[in-house]
């Protein structure tokens, strides 16, 4: 649920939450079994474990369970974590927000204006975090209307900009029930800002607790017409383009000696375009429009237009699409500091000043990191962040521990439906390039990706929230790095996916399992048969209920199952291909491409084309035909008198299917580069090819092309049952190869690391 459009609601139910304080149910569930490679290694590493491919690896193992260990947290399955759980329905306390106005200086900078907030969010090994910000914000813009009328529709432009900027502290509690935290929530005296930094505060910071100041300075451009199609149908279109600045300094206590100050200096420039057709909710619908009851009238008239803001979220048809091209650059500095150090302590006070003046301090910084384009070579791109670098450490007295930068540019795509009440679906989907370079090495890293995230959730009611969701995201990073020569290496393939439900079934549940057990049963196969030897036993994990109870049949008579719901269940799956891998798929030959491609076909299509399969033939470009004459006098016994099924088609599917996926492949071979030959594979892997088959289906063909010592493969369950006599799940599986010194650990650890530093931290992470 939006905090910021609910404030008032949740505001009125925070007396009757304290009531329920210490009654309400819940049961904690630790998750950070997940949260891997956070803290682990570098790019450098990363570089160096690619390099080393599969050197020294012992023979593939079969999967089998570990329990699952607490290890330091990803800030991309942290993410997932919060998308997944925001705006659910999950307990009476969670979603209370108190917002507490204070008019107080901050600083000596005229004009701005603090007020407090203060929320809780659960952390995947269910710990309520209490979350206190100081939003700090001075703004400068104004919207131009009636540019111009289109049959009385008005166009109107806005123009916007201004600095803001928020003080954020994250104190981890130990408590794992909301309204049991909310007594804590309620004690406005411990509210608590990092302004002003002193020695004595940061002396005062408890292990976990992270402070933030993030700031951004924006200028955006946008512009949008409407057209009520009907009084309570609207068509809008919408066009704009910002740049924004983004610097931010967090504080980590990581344990009593260790204090990490992380530095970021984004820049970024998005352009965007969308179209969106639905209708409004009108609060006269729940006769709310001069705010007659008592009740609303206890409230303010606030609240008015929070309900009916919520109600649009929820009843409000809709269907949307956009569209968006982004480029930027970040830079990001670690230091670690002693907190028990009192000249170490006292440089870190001085370098932040103790107020806002940190911010013009982070700007100074980043305008020394303006000339750094993703077009330098390794020597100008080190020197330009080398001067950044200079600047903190110098302030602080301290080397720092990592240095790093990055480039980006993408595109992405997405789509949203609302269908009141029943369900609501956001889809998206993008290609993306990142450069990444550090100033402890020669090397630059490139990665390629490829995305598809998708959320549905059903039975969505206004105020209370989404009962049913379920979430999947799916990521390929094609991976390269060049030395300072200028030579790029052969490329690696990582395939990451987090899929998790909250209050579906067991068979839900089930799925993930078995959807990945899909790609896994092909592994090194060559396109003959299965191999059952890596796949996860997902039915000793998920049980069914036993038919024997079951005192319902279906229309033939056998026994209809009733489903065990469980609060949730989350997965992490990851694929890596080094690049010997890589090169034995680009290599293959357009025949075990196309043998490969028949080997997953199921049911009657499987049938029918294993009839023919001595008819295929292949021509010198790897085009697939065959002697339709022929086939059609072998399948003539699966042709319909209606005319209503042709087996022919069947065949003729397969063949166009196989010719374009063998097509694909051999258009990655056939770039001039390694840089071409990684943005190409990204597009193939992410459906981008003339097959238009991505993700796990194209995944299926290509491990077959493989030597299963060339690949690694790690799936992590975790399920919040609440099913009387079952366990929960925990478990972590390695496949192919659990040598974790063998090269997997450090590919897809160095590869979580890479991608958790430069990403944008969540709420709960610096």
């Amino acid at each position: 649920m939006n905090h910021e459009k609910t404030t008032t609601i949740k505001s009125a139910v925070v007396f009757l939450s304290l009531v329920c304080a210490l009654n309400a149910p819940a049961r904690a569930n630790d998750f950070s079994s997940f949260f891997e490679g956070a803290d682990k290694g570098s790019m450098a590493d990363l570089v160096n474990g690619l390099r080393s491919g599969a050197a020294g690896v012992p023979d593939p193992k079969a999967p089998e369970a570990q329990p699952s260990q607490p290890q330091p947290g990803n800030n991309e399955l942290l993410h997932f974590w919060e998308d997944l759980k925001s705006d659910v329905f999950d307990d009476i306390c969670k979603d209370v927000e108190i917002p507490i106005e204070a008019g107080f200086d901050i600083a000596d900078i005229a004009g701005v204006e603090g007020k407090f907030k203060r929320y809780m969010k659960q952390y995947p090994d269910n710990k309520i975090a209490v979350i206190d910000e100081v939003g700090v914000k001075l703004n400068a813009g104004h919207t131009f209307t009636d540019i111009f009328n289109v049959n009385g529709n008005a166009f109107n432009i806005g123009f916007s900009g201004g600095l803001e900027g928020k003080s954020v502290v994250v104190r981890k509690t130990e408590e794992s029930k909301y309204c049991k935290n909310l007594l804590k929530l309620a004690d406005l005296r411990k509210v608590k800002t990092i302004l002003p930094i002193n020695e004595k505060r940061i002396g005062e910071m408890k292990v976990n607790e992270i402070w933030k100041f993030p700031a951004r300075m924006y200028l955006g451009v946008s512009g949008g017409l409407g057209y009520p199609v009907q009084p309570w149908l609207n068509v809008a279109f919408s066009l704009g383009t910002s740049k924004e600045m983004k610097p931010s300094v967090t504080l980590f206590k990581m344990d009593e000696n260790r204090l990490r100050m992380r530095i970021r200096l984004d820049r970024i420039t998005v352009k965007s375009a969308g179209a969106s057709v639905g209708t409004s909710f009108d609060a006269g619908m729940i006769g709310l429009p001069e705010a007659e009851s008592y009740f609303i009238e206890a409230l303010g008239k606030e609240i008015n237009k929070s309900i009916v803001k919520e109600f649009n979220k929820y009843i409000a048809l809709k269907f949307g699409v956009s569209h968006s091209r982004a480029k930027g650059k970040k830079l990001l500095l670690e230091f670690i500091i002693d907190p028990k150090n009192p000249q170490q302590v006292a440089k870190l006070v001085d370098f932040l000043k103790g107020d806002l003046s940190i911010i013009k301090r982070l700007i100074e910084m980043g305008v020394r990191f303006n000339d750094f384009t993703d077009m330098d070579d390794n020597a100008a791109g080190a020197a330009a962040m080398q001067q950044v670098d200079e600047v903190a450490s110098q302030g602080l007295g301290l080397n720092s521990t990592f240095a790093g930068a990055n480039h980006f540019n993408g595109t992405s795509n997405g789509m949203n439906i609302v269908l009141p009440v029943v369900m609501h679906s956001e889809s998206n989907s993008g290609q993306r390039y990142d450069r990444y370079q550090t100033t402890d090495s020669d090397q630059v890293l490139h990665v390629h990706n490829a995305s598809k995230n998708q959320s549905v959730s059903n039975i969505n009611i206004p105020i209370v929230g989404k009962i049913f969701k379920h979430n999947t995201n799916q990521n390929f990073y094609v991976v390269n790095y060049e030395d300072k020569g200028g030579k790029v290496s052969d490329a690696a393939v990582v395939y990451q996916r987090y899929e998790g439900y909250i209050k579906h079934d067991e068979r839900d549940a089930r799925g993930m399992v078995e959807n990945m057990n899909e790609i896994l049963k092909f592994a090194g196969v060559q396109g003959n048969g299965v191999n059952k030897d890596f796949m996860v036993d997902a039915n000793s994990l998920f049980p069914r209920l036993d038919p024997a109870n079951s005192t319902e049949t279906d229309e033939w008579g056998n026994p209809v199952l009733d489903s065990k719901r469980y609060k949730s269940a989350l997965m992490s799956f990851s694929l890596v291909f080094t690049q010997k891998a890589v090169n034995s798929i680009l290599v293959a030959p357009a025949i075990s491409v196309m043998k490969a491609v028949l080997n997953v076909m199921e049911g009657l299509d499987r049938e029918i084309l294993e009839k023919v399969r001595h008819l295929f033939k292949m021509d010198k470009e790897g085009k697939v035909d065959y002697d339709w004459k022929a086939a059609r006098k072998i399948l003539s016994d699966y042709e319909r008198q209606d005319d209503s099924f042709d087996p022919l088609s069947v065949v003729n599917s397969f063949c166009t299917n196989a010719s374009r996926i063998i097509a694909d492949i051999a258009s990655v071979r056939e770039e001039g580069d390694q840089k071409a030959r990684a943005a190409r594979l990204s597009q193939v892997l992410g459906g981008k090819g003339k097959s238009r088959v991505g993700y796990e289906n194209m995944m299926q063909v290509l491990i077959q092309l493989v030597d299963v010592k060339d690949i690694y493969a790690k799936m992590d369950l975790r399920t919040d049952k609440r099913i009387k006599g079952e366990e929960n799940i925990a478990n972590s599986y390695d496949m192919y190869n659990n040598n974790l010194q063998a090269g997997y650990g450090e590919q897809l650890g160095n590869a979580n690391a890479l991608r958790d530093r430069f990403a944008d931290p969540t709420v709960l992470s610096d």
